[in-house]
């Protein structure tokens, strides 16, 4: 079983596997880089690291959320995740880590147009466990299963360039 980490973006779940994350960080002032593509946000300082912040909306196609800059979060990933820099992305809000049972998981096989459709290795459908019951079922929820991997490796090629 997965062990996953939902986040949101403009009131959409999404998550990622949780053992390429290194830490979750409050929002930092970001320094933005001139001459940089508009999925990449700037660059902030954690702990001494120069860190890498790229907005995971602009990359992905999501629309930008409506929330404040001050209450969003920094994914950063483990170095070794992200060939050895500091990088993370940024995102509206994180909800929590689960044990994604396999049969819950729809694998996409990523066929299709679309850049989105590239990076999203399957859907998640999450029970919903405050205990309410529609009718005789518990209403689920749709979350996008983000292939960070490939993701990463999009960037690194796209900067290879």
């Amino acid at each position: 079983m997965p062990n996953i980490l939902e986040f949101g973006l403009d009131g959409n779940f999404y998550a990622m596997d949780i053992h390429i994350t290194r830490e979750i960080v409050e929002f930092l002032p970001l320094t933005p880089i001139p001459r940089t593509p508009g999925y990449i946000a700037g660059m902030t300082n954690i702990r001494g690291e120069i860190t890498t912040i790229i907005a995971i909306s602009e990359l992905i196609g999501a629309t930008a959320g409506n929330t404040e800059p001050a209450s969003q979060k920094f994914i950063i990933f483990m170095p070794g995740t992200a060939r050895g820099e500091n990088i993370g992305v940024m995102v509206d809000e994180v909800y929590s880590v689960i044990e994604v049972p396999e049969q819950a998981i729809e694998y996409t096989g990523n066929s299709g147009a679309g850049a989105i459709k590239s990076f999203i290795k399957g859907i998640i459908r999450v029970s919903d466990d405050s205990g309410e019951k529609e009718g005789s079922r518990v209403s689920q929820r749709l979350v996008l299963y983000l292939d960070i991997e490939k993701l990463l490796s999009y960037l690194f090629e796209m900067a290879s360039r």
